[in-house]
């Protein structure tokens, strides 16, 4: 199965590389993470900062393999729909479901492995800078010296390849279990998945806004406040992001809403696209989803708490740690949703060459294209702005005695005009080529 698996990566290079730009992204975090702590169980460094280096990346490490394996089923289910001929000929042959979940599974663990290498020399460095920012900016003692040893960043490795073979297992289930029969249309999602998939929506939601509410029972100036709403905050973002196809049909809404005030052909046709074929969008509203939820909650949080607490506190700290760390995340959730947008826009190109055989021009679809995505983006940040703000309403309560600091907008503003600005042109630039590879009119 391994041979296989390798044979057929060769004839998937766009995917693997999309995968594993992912993967090597989501090794770097982890690396680094395992590196802070590898420094802070080194006897190298001062006593007083072993507690921090040892909290403070068993914290944010949780977090941040929680949004790798998140981000690494949603990129693998996307590049299978483009598979689906492949993998259904595999099923015609007489390959099992089981079959073909393992052989994604073991493409996935090739993929990890080759990023493996990048990854880990990524992570070491950004630890390395990690730590230095930290030093420079008078947090620890000058006295400790970066020591990431070995063990823990190659387990960092060995974390992330078992979140990619389970990430294969699980982005893998739906294709697998499509019938051969119909492996060249979108698998039809039944009434039994769709109600599984909204009730680990509503187990994440509600484990997300039970942990920011817990906060409630935390003195203020706890540390705990801020371990405890950080990741709520990515709890509620991952199961608003499994309701991907619930929010794309919200967008559809929202065309329709307004098509009275856009009456032109683009339109129409974006909105029929969104109600005809929902799952092209899915990746763009699951990834901004998340992106914005993350970093809005997070940066909101940060910014009540450097306004109410002592300049030597150890919350400023983490604070402040922190701010880099929402940064990272962000640059990883942006990597992932660029390089799902361009996958699913590559895969159009045939109804691009359609609609030119009809008398579409270039503008023409790429205005389709742009209006879905539009669409799809305010359902998205709005979404996830009203779960972040559910969740950093309890901890500004506790923080400063009314829960109006949770309301400031900046975080949020900073948070959706970047998540937009990302997915809109990656659209606008990905769409232009896909259009100008099918040759479709100006």
């Amino acid at each position: 199965m391994l041979t296989l698996a390798v044979r057929l990566l060769r004839h998937h290079r766009a995917t693997a590389v999309a995968t594993g730009l992912v993967a090597v992204a989501g090794m770097a975090l982890v690396v680094a993470m395992a590196a802070l702590l590898g420094t802070g169980r080194s006897r190298g460094t001062a006593a007083a900062d072993r507690d921090f280096l040892t909290q403070f990346p068993l914290i944010l490490g949780g977090w941040v393999v929680a949004i790798v394996v998140f981000a690494m089923v949603s990129t693998i289910s996307v590049t299978l729909d483009g598979r689906a001929g492949e993998l259904g000929g595999l099923r015609l042959i007489g390959a099992g479901p089981r079959q073909v979940r393992v052989l994604v599974s073991a493409e996935t663990f090739v993929i990890c492995a080759v990023a493996a290498l990048p990854g880990l020399g990524l992570g070491h460095l950004l630890g390395w800078s990690l730590l230095r920012g930290v030093r420079g900016a008078g947090l620890t003692d000058p006295a400790t010296v970066y020591a990431p040893g070995f063990v823990l960043p190659v387990a960092g490795i060995v974390v992330v390849l078992g979140a990619g073979v389970l990430a294969g297992w699980i982005g893998s289930r739906g294709t697998a279990r499509r019938s051969p029969v119909d492996a060249g249309e979108p698998a039809r999602r039944g009434s039994r998945p769709v109600v599984r998939r909204r009730m680990v929506a509503a187990v994440l939601i509600l484990a997300g806004l039970g942990s920011a509410s817990a906060v409630l029972a935390l003195p203020g100036d706890s540390i705990a406040t801020t371990a405890t709403t950080g990741p709520a905050t990515v709890l509620t973002a991952i199961g608003l992001a499994v309701l991907a196809p619930e929010l794309v049909a919200s967008a559809h809404r929202l065309l329709r809403l307004a098509a009275p005030r856009d009456r032109g052909a683009g339109a129409h046709l974006a909105t029929v696209n969104l109600a005809a074929a929902p799952e092209r969008m899915r990746p763009a509203v699951t990834f901004l989803t998340l992106l914005v939820g993350v970093s809005a909650g997070t940066l909101a949080m940060q910014g009540i708490e450097n306004r109410h607490v002592t300049a030597d506190s150890t919350a400023r700290v983490l604070a402040s740690i922190n701010y880099l760390v929402v940064v990272l995340i962000g640059v990883f959730m942006a990597i992932a949703l660029t390089n799902n947008l361009v996958a699913a826009i590559g895969r159009r190109r045939g109804e691009f060459a359609v609609l030119a055989l009809i008398g579409s021009t270039g503008r023409q679809v790429r205005g389709v294209l742009l209006r879905e995505t539009a669409a799809a983006t305010v359902t998205a940040v709005v979404t996830a702005t009203v779960g972040a703000i559910g969740c950093v309403v309890p901890f500004a309560v506790v923080k400063t005695g009314s829960p109006a600091a949770a309301f400031a907008v900046g975080p949020y503003l900073l948070s959706m005009v970047f998540g937009a600005a990302v997915a809109l042109l990656v659209t606008a630039f990905s769409g232009a080529r896909a259009v100008r590879a099918v040759a479709v009119p100006a």
